[in-house]
């Protein structure tokens, strides 16, 4: 795209200059309804053509040339700016073809001094976003070229507009010779170049930022510009057709205006709710990866922690109600993962956290896959320790004593650790920690069984 709009400028200016020598007036107004360029103008367009297409060359000597290039370009524009300021006749704008220029139309083809000021504008700002000594202009650099284009970008859209709308006064400046469409395009062309190459910095961050808010805009922008120029063009040339009043024409576009910019504002909102709908459910995805076996789909040792604090914290639970701690790994597990294969241990590991869901008593006792083959169930509110002992009893019961198809069966089993605690008990990592001790108690004394120690602190 950037290249596109760097040859757009040469080309036009090329056409015209061949209008200016084969003296053919159709070719210097490009085929326009407009008033014919300034040749000295079209010299400098091509002149910046060159100067860009240079530019890309990233040599120091042809970065040097192309600088040299915009500098000769920009000074027609600015002896054009001082003969208007000043009264002064340089008029450099008059140098070539300087008989057709006095014969041209009902008043010589001059430079406008709009189109002057936008082509000092356009070349300031292509020289100070790319100096030749540096790589990579600075953020204050790239701000200052967005600024310049945006201000010749703005001079041309108003001539763009004035032509559209047959406004001379958007075009011209006092009795001066207006500025060509075709210069305008041109101009706007060269604010393109400055606005593409300083993406992602500056005045342009927000649009061309690759989020949401940069495609919301991106959408938006070039709709904000158009369509108020389209309608308004439609109203026009109904009213002159004689379709509808000057009354009725206002308010026709009033309210086409109103459907347009309503519908684009809901289209807007449409595509910023999908994109807040997917990172809701990004985020909801992260939290439950953050706090849930993705094997078993149990709770992880972090969520298992932060509940277990939860329930040790006096403000939340009134100090006497006592609570339990099952920690619980698989026996005979090694050895499943070794003969029946990792996939055989992983549905094993499944079925054991299936099996500990149906042994909790209601929705306020948790179950958790601790890593590996360990697990530990919080049982939030106890009356005495035999309701631990209980469900524990009813874990082991439940445990299928082999695994695995017929042929290849491996003992398994489970063996628990039980400790009994209420809110002024130990830290949660001293609980969990008797309780491991308690699982090997068990263990030691044959596996397939559980052990029951008191995590309560004693009084001294």
């Amino acid at each position: 795209m950037i290249f596109g709009f760097t040859l757009i400028p040469g080309l036009i200016g090329c056409v015209v200059l061949l209008g200016w020598w084969a003296n053919i007036d159709a070719l210097r107004r490009f085929g326009l309804a407009s008033v014919t360029m300034n040749p000295a103008m079209a010299c400098c367009l091509v002149t910046i053509t060159l100067a860009l297409l240079l530019g890309r060359l990233r040599r120091p000597q042809a970065l040097w040339a192309s600088r040299v290039l915009l500098f000769l370009a920009a000074v027609p524009g600015v002896s054009t700016l001082t003969d208007t300021l000043t009264g002064t006749t340089i008029g450099m704008d008059t140098w070539l073809f300087t008989s057709r220029l006095a014969t041209s139309g009902l008043r010589p083809s001059r430079m406008a001094p709009n189109a002057a000021l936008c082509l000092v504008l356009s070349v300031l700002a292509l020289t100070v976003m790319a100096p030749p000594w540096k790589a990579r202009p600075s953020a204050r650099r790239i701000a200052a070229a967005q600024v310049l284009a945006l201000a010749s970008s703005f001079i041309a859209l108003f001539a763009v507009v004035g032509y559209i709308y047959h406004v001379g006064a958007f075009y011209s400046v006092a009795a001066l010779h207006p500025i060509a469409l075709h210069s305008a395009i041109c101009f706007l062309c060269l604010s393109g170049i400055v606005f593409l190459q300083t993406a992602g910095s500056g005045l342009i961050a927000p649009i061309s930022d690759h989020g949401p808010a940069g495609r919301s805009s991106r959408a938006l922008l070039p709709a904000a510009i158009l369509l108020p120029i389209v309608v308004g063009w439609l109203r026009q040339q109904g009213q002159r057709a004689g379709f509808f009043a000057p009354d009725m024409g206002t308010a026709v576009m009033v309210m086409a205006m109103v459907v347009i910019f309503t519908t684009l504002i809901w289209y807007n909102a449409r595509q910023l709710l999908i994109v807040d709908t997917r990172r809701r459910a990004a985020e909801a995805e992260l939290a439950h990866m953050a706090h849930f076996d993705f094997l078993t789909g149990l709770p992880n040792r972090g969520y298992f922690m932060e509940n277990l604090m939860a329930r040790m914290s006096p403000a939340r639970w009134p100090p006497g109600q006592s609570f339990a701690i099952i920690y619980m790994d698989l026996d005979g597990f090694k050895q499943v993962n070794d003969r029946l294969g990792h996939t055989a241990g992983d549905a094993l590991l499944r079925d054991v956290g299936n099996h500990l869901l149906l042994c909790c008593r209601n929705d306020s006792d948790l179950v958790a896959r601790l890593g590996g083959d360990e697990y530990a169930m919080l049982l939030a509110d106890i009356g005495t320790p035999e309701d631990a002992t209980e469900v524990a009893r009813r874990i082991v019961d439940g445990m299928p004593s082999h695994y695995g198809p017929a042929g290849q069966v491996v003992p398994v089993g489970v063996s628990l650790g039980i400790v009994i605690a209420d809110v002024a008990s130990q830290s949660a990592e001293a609980l969990l920690s008797q309780a491991d001790q308690a699982l090997y108690d068990a263990k030691r004394a044959g596996k397939g069984r559980f052990s029951l120690r008191s995590g309560k602190r004693m009084a001294s």
